[in-house]
């Protein structure tokens, strides 16, 4: 079978919503699809990746996955392995993998899963094979009991992109409202918690000690209570007016272009592929010293790391940006760094490897 030029993949998700799984798993389905392997995807109808699949062409097909366990969606994803002679079904997130482990149980295929967090680690063991995005999120699955020998580490990684133009730096800050002679703090991220848009918030409150012109613009969707909770403590903390809640943006990469900074305060984060999109476009980045970040920054070469949990070591490292040939330097070994270790295509080819050598046990 590795000897086939083409395979023959489906790829499973069943979430809704719009964040970095859903992101990576729309980048290595087009990857895969453009290196000439069929494609398709098993997603329910209406979701953000079933419309974006269709903007990219890519091929999907409905499921409803009601439940851990819908019988009916079991038999339908049996049907199409056998109705596409699928060679490798690919699960993504727990109930995700939980269908294409039956799959490949059933419908005489290989089953490939990815952990793309820290939190879990249930219904992935019956899968052939399992990806970790990251080693941290390798060394914790192997700590919950799953066996080391069949997870292998595949790091996420995004499209490489042209350097900034002063053109798009300019559009970018005018579509946020960035005042022209203010520094943009940006940060990319569902409004939860965990993320962690708290810390930056009270950092930059120590910040202002020195007089810094910033603004931070926080690009996700802001439901739920906890925008509302981060504009009273801006509030409190003497920074309103300077904390923008920009809502939901499907052209990320493209805002990140009007930024100068930008920051991943995560409590939790098992490989953010936020800060690879800023690292793509050469912005200098801060990131929390927690999870599958210190594999990506090493600390004062190409971005900075705090101490996770800690608003006075982020200001203390946002203080050293304030410095534009700082930020110049970290900017562009970032750019750099994403250019060599975490490129889509890097990804991709990492993935197909994989598979390859799974079919040939067979």
């Amino acid at each position: 079978m590795s000897s086939l030029r083409s395979l023959r993949l489906l790829q499973v998700v069943h979430t809704q919503g719009y964040g970095g799984l859903e992101r990576q798993v729309l980048s290595l389905s087009r990857g895969l699809r453009d290196a000439g392997h069929t494609v398709t995807l098993a997603l329910q109808a209406g979701s953000w990746l079933q419309r974006r699949a269709d903007d990219e062409g890519l091929e999907w097909t409905p499921l409803r996955f009601r439940g851990l366990f819908d019988p009916a969606t079991h038999l339908r994803l049996r049907r199409l392995v056998r109705e596409r002679d699928i060679q490798v079904v690919h699960g993504h997130s727990r109930r995700s993998a939980f269908y294409s482990a039956l799959a490949g149980c059933f419908g005489r295929c290989r089953s490939v899963a990815t952990i793309h967090s820290l939190q879990t680690w249930k219904g992935f063991r019956r899968n052939q094979r399992m990806i970790a995005v990251s080693e941290a999120v390798r060394d914790f699955l192997i700590t919950k009991g799953l066996p080391a020998a069949r997870i292998e580490r595949i790091y996420n990684g995004v499209d490489t992109l042209a350097g900034t133009r002063e053109a798009e730096r300019t559009a970018a800050r005018e579509c946020l409202g960035m005042a022209p002679d203010r520094l943009a703090i940006g940060m990319v991220g569902r409004m939860v918690p965990h993320k962690g848009h708290d810390l930056v918030v009270r950092a930059l409150s120590l910040l202002g000690a020195v007089g810094a012109p910033f603004d931070l613009f926080l690009l996700g969707d802001p439901v739920g209570a906890w925008p509302d909770e981060l504009m009273r403590l801006a509030e409190r903390l003497g920074l309103g007016g300077r904390v923008h809640l920009t809502g939901y943006h499907d052209d990320v990469t493209a805002l990140l272009r009007g930024m100068d900074v930008f920051v991943q305060p995560s409590r939790s984060e098992a490989l953010s592929l936020s800060l690879l999109e800023a690292m793509s476009v050469g912005l200098p980045v801060i990131a929390a010293r927690t999870g599958g970040m210190p594999e990506v920054i090493a600390d004062g070469d190409n971005g900075l790391l705090f101490a996770s949990d800690d608003a006075h070591d982020l200001a203390w490292q946002l203080k050293k940006l304030l410095d534009p040939a700082e930020r110049l330097w970290l900017g562009t070994r970032a750019l750099e760094t994403q250019q060599a270790r975490f490129s889509a295509r890097t990804m991709t080819h990492a993935t197909v490897s994989l598979y390859r050598r799974l079919l040939e046990q067979s």
